[in-house]
């Protein structure tokens, strides 16, 4: 099973033994090994399986096309002849599109069928002779870094399989604007940092200009690990990239963490998010220590942090985002 958040909510435990969980997702994968199933933790490598060693693989759809175009070119290479890929997912998806170009790839003709919101997609393995003459997928290349923007320390790296990839976000660009103002506030320099939720690094990239901090960036995403790993490389910086769900495992307090929490549509999801990400900042600051939060506007953050944290401040904001400080 080839799984990322759109799984989060699916029982794993009731998967049949001997099945094998992939996923992109750090919690996924520590929620598929607790109902006893081998799960792998990576940016979708497939490189475990041999090449036609698999006679099923079931797929929820993911949100990014480049994510769906690199898995499907992969289950090609390693359903045996005559196994089948199962593809599930929504009209608004993009499923019928996709049953249309996979069958390309698989050079079969797809079965599809619904079931209530949702459709399943099958496509069984065609023969060598057609699949060898079907072009892959277009999947932006997606295992491969690359440059995005630059800073005067170098160029910044990412890739596609983590949320705005391609671009700096409003948000983390609002939050580095008050860093200078936050850290000149700060009385004595902070030893150490936390970016919970760090995508490819910009805000611990950011935050590197303004002191000799030891910088801990953590993300439940195995692409922005990987992004973030080659960035802290390439720059320099003084610290560690951990894979984890909002911080989870991480056991010593941190003198400032910086956090963009993942937005999510629908008022219950985000205030759920957004709380379980205030949880862990209080678990994680020092007594002394200082959070900025950066959020939409809408999202009600400063009654959330106020039972939590003795300052809630909103320090900045645009038409779009606001800036909350925490202590």
């Amino acid at each position: 099973m080839v799984a990322d958040e759109n799984c989060i909510d699916f029982r794993l435990q009731q998967l049949p033994p001997g099945q094998q969980v992939l996923s992109n997702r750090f919690d996924m994968v520590a929620r598929a090994q607790a109902a006893n199933l081998t799960a792998h933790f990576s940016d979708f490598d497939f490189s475990t399986w041999a090449p036609g060693s698999l006679d099923l693989i079931a797929y929820r759809l993911s949100k990014e096309k480049a994510v769906v175009h690199h898995i499907a070119n992969r289950a090609r290479e390693l359903l045996a002849p005559d196994g089948k890929l199962v593809v599930v997912g929504g009209k608004q998806e993009g499923i019928k599109t996709f049953a249309k170009t996979m069958g390309n790839l698989f050079a079969t003709a797809p079965e599809l069928e619904k079931h209530g919101s949702l459709y399943r997609l099958t496509l069984a393995r065609g023969p060598d002779s057609r699949i060898n003459t079907a072009p892959q997928l277009d999947d932006q290349h997606y295992p491969k870094l690359r440059e995005i923007f630059r800073l005067d320390s170098g160029p910044v790296f990412s890739k596609p399989g983590l949320f705005g990839w391609d671009h700096i976000d409003a948000g983390s660009a609002l939050l580095a604007q008050h860093l200078p103002a936050f850290f000149a506030a700060h009385g004595k320099t902070p030893q150490t940092l936390l970016d919970l939720g760090c995508g490819y690094g910009y805000l611990s990239l950011m935050a590197a200009q303004h002191g000799p901090f030891h910088i801990t960036a953590t993300d439940n995403c195995a692409a922005a690990i990987t992004a973030c790993r080659h960035n802290f490389a390439a720059h320099n910086i003084n610290g560690e990239v951990i894979a984890a769900d909002c911080g989870a495992g991480i056991e010593s307090r941190l003198d400032v963490i910086l956090c963009n929490p993942p937005f999510h549509q629908g008022f219950g999801e985000e205030r759920s998010l957004t709380e379980k990400f205030l949880a862990s900042t209080h678990r994680l600051l020092t007594k002394q220590g200082r959070a900025l939060f950066v959020v939409n506007r809408f999202v009600p953050l400063e009654g959330l942090a106020g039972n939590l944290f003795r300052r809630v401040e909103v320090v900045l904001e645009n038409p779009s985002f606001k800036v909350v400080e925490l202590s």
